[in-house]
């Protein structure tokens, strides 16, 4: 067992060492929306997390067995339920030492650290393992791409988080050491290799599932509004697509389909590649999409808005277009720095900004401020990405929520729209079906 005075030492001069190179930023938020790091954060944390019925429910369910999936919709709290769960581990056990696992250093740094802190726990216990920071505390936090070199049998309970990323042969060689307790947390656990059976076969094919429709009817979801809008393309743009189209499924024809033609590295899985961005990026910038944005912008003025596409491109047009109809809004995707990201999440939450534009790198891992409008403008059919987005906007407030879904009609666009929709419908509130022309 490592020592509790040399786990702190080292965490207190690794804490120093990560917060003057601004690689993470710790402390406390403030009004202004900068932190303050103090001793506060070696005191004593008597805070508490007050459940709701449904965790409480979660939490016998996984002390009845040591062990449990818990499939919950986004923003219903799968995280504080967690951190309850470990204090009653600690409580039982005060020796347990525990190890949180993430896909993403932005889960790291953003949630985790924040939340156990802010739920109870005091930082002095909790250690990181990644980068330069090395060090095993009562609860340790790494990111799966390190889990390999972290020694399992210094731990006596593992939490993953966003469990479906797991279902590597390498990780769930990993993830089924034999730990006293086991937690794993997802919105959706599906995965398109079917190798979400392998992951419940390690926890016992123990899973509880609290999905959205019973948050909403909870409320612990806030209701929604769902208005759909379906673009008509013009003759020239929609010609292009149908040839594009045609392009793509007489390679198909000739070559096999698109997992076939994957597996070779020749001209013909090249000129694919290119024939399918081509058609998905002229569906995804389509002009009159940003038009009908344009006009949801100028109704929902005063609302907290979250723009989702797919890829930088669409998400930086969607930026400058807003520009120049005297819109300012901030952005988040794959190419902007981390601490860039997080300022711009600031000045969201601090009422400094109300519209961010974000590509799918916001699906996962990022703690955004509570959103009144949610506008898709491209994304996939996924049910993960579609709980993931929609819980993003319906944290709990003191008005219902709306989401917009854009898409070009008779395109692919259409069909995933189509996807989305029947998952939209069962749930909204009230639904408004609108074509553009």
């Amino acid at each position: 067992m490592v020592s509790c005075y040399y786990c702190c030492c080292v965490y207190n001069y690794t804490l120093l060492i990560i917060i003057e190179s601004k690689h993470m930023e710790f402390g406390i938020d403030i009004d202004d929306g900068s932190q303050a790091l103090s001793s506060i954060i070696i005191d004593e944390n008597d805070k508490s997390i007050e459940l709701y019925e449904w965790q409480r429910e979660a939490k016998d369910y996984f002390f009845k067995y040591n062990k449990a999936i818990f499939e919950v919709a986004t923003g219903c709290g799968k995280t504080f339920c967690a951190i309850d769960i470990m204090k009653e581990v600690l409580k039982k056990d005060p020796d347990v030492m525990i190890l949180i696992v993430v896909p993403k250093n932005i889960i790291l740094e953003q949630t985790w650290f924040k939340e156990l802190y802010d739920n109870g726990f005091s930082l002095i216990d909790v250690g990181v393992f990644y980068g330069f920071a090395k060090e095993f505390c009562k609860i340790t936090i790494t990111n799966m791409q390190n889990l390999k070199n972290v020694p399992l049998e210094l731990f006596d309970m593992i939490i993953l988080d966003e469990l479906h990323n797991y279902g590597t042969k390498r990780l769930l060689k990993l993830i089924e050491y034999p730990f006293k307790y086991r937690l794993g947390l997802s919105a959706t656990l599906d995965r398109g290799d079917g190798s979400q059976w392998e992951i419940k076969k390690i926890f016992d094919y123990r899973k509880f599932d609290y999905g959205p429709k019973k948050a909403l009817e909870d409320g612990v979801l806030n209701p929604f509004n769902f208005i759909n809008i379906g673009v008509k393309m013009d003759e020239e743009s929609f010609a292009k697509y149908l040839k594009l189209t045609n392009d793509v499924n007489s390679i198909f024809q000739a070559y096999g389909n698109f997992n076939v033609i994957m597996r070779g590295n020749n001209p013909v899985k090249f000129r694919m590649l290119r024939i399918l961005n081509e058609r998905k990026q002229l569906v995804n910038n389509y002009p009159k999409k940003f038009e009908v944005l344009k006009d949801i912008v100028k109704k929902h003025i005063n609302d907290k808005m979250i723009i989702f596409n797919e890829f930088n491109e669409q998400t930086n047009k969607a930026y400058w277009f807003l520009l120049d109809v005297g819109v300012k809004a901030r952005v988040m995707h794959s190419g902007i720095p981390n601490e860039k990201r997080d300022e711009n999440l600031k000045d969201i939450k601090y009422d400094r900004a109300n519209i961010l534009c974000a590509s799918k790198v916001l699906d996962e891992g990022w703690n955004v401020p509570k959103m009144d409008v949610g506008i898709i403008m491209a994304g996939e059919s996924s049910a993960r990405q579609t709980i993931q987005r929609f819980g993003r906007v319906l944290r709990k407030k003191d008005k219902p929520s709306t989401i917009y879904q854009i898409y070009c009609l008779e395109t692919i666009e259409h069909r995933d729209a189509i996807i989305r929709t029947k998952l939209f419908k069962e749930l909204a509130q009230t639904y408004e079906e609108r074509v553009f022309a």
